[in-house]
């Protein structure tokens, strides 16, 4: 499964990526700073899935979603609970609150996968 993962802070990007690098069907497929390079890696590099932080400069994770034609699962990560019925109205897998936990990236994983059809 190849994931891009979007956040504006350069470490809540890392702690993600170490945390999916512990799942042996994960590839990370790149890493944006914003919601105008998502958008832009999400057309070049078509990730299965987006880890999509919310609140960002220029484009937030709902203007990206929603600029999407065709739009991989998103999984939106933020600091921010009062998002998530949004979130889940733009038809988010999953929600993880900062900061990401182990264990809530390996289920959010696991549900992934069953979206994806990957065993």
């Amino acid at each position: 499964m190849r994931i891009l993962v979007v956040d504006d802070e350069p470490l809540a990007r890392e702690i993600v990526i170490r945390h999916l690098a512990a799942e042996t069907d994960v590839e990370i497929a790149g890493e944006a700073a914003n919601g105008l390079e998502a958008l832009e890696q999400i057309a070049a590099l078509e990730p299965d899935a987006v880890f999509l932080d919310i609140e960002m400069p220029g484009l937030n994770g709902f203007e990206v979603v929603a600029s999407l034609t065709r739009a991989p699962w998103i999984v939106f990560v933020t600091a921010f609970d009062e998002y998530a019925i949004r979130a889940f109205e733009a038809h988010a897998v999953d929600y993880l609150l900062k900061p990401v936990q182990a264990d809530r990236v390996a289920r959010c994983v696991a549900r992934l996968r069953t979206f994806i059809g990957a065993p």
